[in-house]
């Protein structure tokens, strides 16, 4: 719904309690497949950056990684779907641990549960 307001406007209410959107010239940014869909709809009508498809990241870490900035980066790309993919690779067995460990910290600490 938001694509499609962005995209072809709507009038405000008249009431005033709603107001006017205008259409915009271009929808950029990154969303799960349903804006995927959404922005391909509105292809044409309106500019969009790119139809993006599942988030991917692949962290390769040694002994010397932060756990706490990979953790970060894991949890970044996998919080825009289901489908997301965030993988660690690594030799040493204690930054694998201490990942598990901040990417359940970090979650936690999210104010939503998904």
């Amino acid at each position: 719904q938001a694509i499609g307001c962005m995209a072809y406007g709507i009038s405000g209410s008249d009431d005033g309690v709603r107001p006017p959107v205008p259409p915009c010239d271009v929808i950029v940014g990154p969303g799960n497949k349903w804006v995927t869909a959404a922005k391909s709809l509105v292809n044409g009508h309106c500019g969009i950056d790119m139809l993006a498809g599942p988030s991917e990241v692949l962290v390769i870490a040694d002994g010397t990684a932060n756990a706490e900035i990979v953790a970060a980066d894991l949890i970044a790309q996998a919080e825009h779907d289901v489908v997301a993919r965030a993988i660690l690779v690594s030799d040493d067995a204690g930054v694998i641990d201490e990942v598990n460990r901040q990417v359940e910290r970090q979650v936690g600490g999210l104010p939503e549960p998904n």
